[in-house]
């Protein structure tokens, strides 16, 4: 033992391990199964709310970072690599946008049994935004054949902290609570992630396009909410109809656009 000890504080990586696993040791284990909610159901339609979500002006400079503290990461993001929190593409379409319904949903939903999944892969978080319901799994795997850590930073949840020592490392957890939680990595500071967690299934997370739809909602009124990590969220007004889709855009102005 004392060996091994010895052998991984000359590689520099005594220090981090032995915190990564005491992490582990006091993280909580596995959850419960889901628990079926209580109150009456609510319902699913077949209205659609659809739209692009894009940012007009120029986007703000995204932070560069070298990953030169981690032979690993190094060699797969090798030179400056830029993190994605403004991912802009053609004509403006924004991704990483979550789009959910706010108000107008009444009853309560139960989750799906399948997991949503978050991984660690080429030393960054995939996706950087995901969501799910309360109550439904979330899987969090290591792709990744070096040391991470997973620190979810949950206010209304209860927040964890879990070792991720090696690659297939897997961890189940589960929100009871809505809110969106950030989740980051100690060991490598430049991996964030967020996990939106919302209490019915009328939410949406826009891709490279920029576009979103929000399937299953009962004919109605209903406020919708678009969020994003860098910018303010907005707010809209929807009326669905049965059987139809309802198309609204969301503009958001860059931060970056200033007096002329």
């Amino acid at each position: 033992m004392q060996s091994l000890l010895s052998t991984r504080a000359g590689r520099g990586v005594f220090e981090p391990l032995v915190l990564l696993l005491l992490l582990a040791a006091c993280s909580p284990k596995a959850s419960e199964a889901p628990k079926a909610p209580a109150g009456p159901a609510g319902r699913l339609g077949t209205a659609v709310v659809a739209g692009r979500v894009v940012l007009t002006g120029v986007p703000p400079a995204n932070e560069k970072v070298t990953m030169t503290t981690d032979p690993f990461c190094a060699g797969h993001n090798p030179g400056e690599t830029e993190l994605p929190a403004y991912a802009v593409g053609a004509e403006g379409a924004l991704a990483n946008v979550l789009l959910r319904v706010t108000e107008g949903v009444t009853g309560v939903y139960t989750p799906p049994a399948e997991a949503k999944q978050l991984d660690q892969k080429g030393c960054a978080f995939s996706p950087r935004l995901l969501a799910l319901m309360t109550g439904q799994p979330l899987d969090i795997v290591s792709s990744d054949a070096t040391l991470h850590n997973v620190h979810a930073a949950a206010k209304a949840n209860t927040p964890f902290n879990l070792g991720m020592p090696a690659p297939g490392t897997r961890y189940t957890r589960t929100f009871e609570k809505s809110e969106i939680v950030p989740f980051k990595c100690d060991v490598h500071p430049w991996m964030r992630a967020w996990v939106a967690v919302v209490p019915h299934p009328f939410f949406a997370v826009t891709g490279p396009d920029g576009r979103y739809e929000i399937h299953g909602l009962p004919a109605g009124t209903y406020t919708v909410e678009a969020w994003h990590e860098k910018l303010p969220a907005q707010t809209f007004p929807v009326t669905v109809t049965h059987g139809e889709t309802t198309v609204h855009d969301v503009t958001f102005t860059s931060p970056a656009a200033g007096p002329a």
